[in-house]
């Protein structure tokens, strides 16, 4: 057997543990193996939950997961970007948890304007771009929704080589999610949301305690992986419990 010298999805990129898969934390910091994730209790600092994945699995899709093992009901979720998508807002509102994440940013080619900068009015189904252009779209509820620029417009317009290329205008998608996600947005830079964010550093603080002195994993396959991250953060709480002289009865 040999690894193929290709691109694929959850390629195979071991023949001694298969079951590892090629991760990325960004565009250009790529790892090789596992992701490991954890919730932790930011009045207590103690891990309350942790399980393995293969690399190629988002942060998001683990979330319920973690919330499940917490022997302690969740009011609230801390989290970056990667928590912050419809999906994850929707679900923890129907289960009653407050979600502290910013909303991930509205995507554009370098140098255009990104949806972020286009103001939506819901309410009255209209989209006014930056140089104060307005398009309406349907009000419906319908999955997919365009807020459509006049292309005659568009083609005058001083801003068009920040905005698009397109011949036919500029496009706005509007999905079935706008109003949760643009509520999202918007709080996005409000000081409420950032004093609470910051609660997430000790998060942070703990990840770099649970890979101290153990930059990889000792063992191959996710079975394994899974059980050494178990008895690690068991062994962890066990010395910060020890630190904070708690004795139980």
């Amino acid at each position: 057997m040999r690894i193929a010298t290709r691109v694929a999805p959850e390629r195979i990129i071991s023949v001694v543990d298969p079951q590892a898969r090629h991760g990325h934390r960004s565009r250009r910091d790529r790892y090789d193996g596992y992701k490991l994730h954890i919730s932790v209790d930011v009045d207590s600092d103690l891990f309350m939950a942790g399980q393995a994945t293969t690399a190629t699995t988002g942060d998001g899709e683990i979330l319920e997961d973690l919330l499940q093992d917490d022997p302690v009901a969740v009011s609230e979720v801390i989290g970056d970007t990667h928590y912050g998508n419809t999906e994850t807002r929707r679900d923890l509102a129907e289960n009653g948890i407050e979600l502290t994440a910013p909303a991930p940013p509205a995507s554009a080619p370098k140098g255009y304007f990104s949806k972020d900068e286009f103001s939506i009015d819901l309410e009255a189904g209209t989209v006014t771009c930056p140089a104060g252009q307005t398009a309406t779209f349907p009000a419906t509820k319908a999955r997919r929704r365009q807020a459509r620029f006049d292309p005659k417009v568009c083609a005058a317009c001083p801003l068009r080589d920040r905005c698009t290329r397109r011949a036919g205008g500029r496009i706005i998608e509007i999905n079935d999610n706008e109003e949760l996600l643009l509520a999202a947005r918007q709080a996005r830079w409000t000081p409420e949301l950032r004093n609470r964010y910051r609660e997430r550093a000790r998060v942070e603080r703990k990840n770099a305690q649970l890979k101290c002195r153990r930059a990889k994993l000792p063992w191959r396959g996710l079975r394994k992986a899974n059980a050494w991250l178990k008895l690690r953060i068991a062994a962890l709480n066990l010395d910060n419990l020890g630190r904070m002289a708690l004795v139980a009865p």
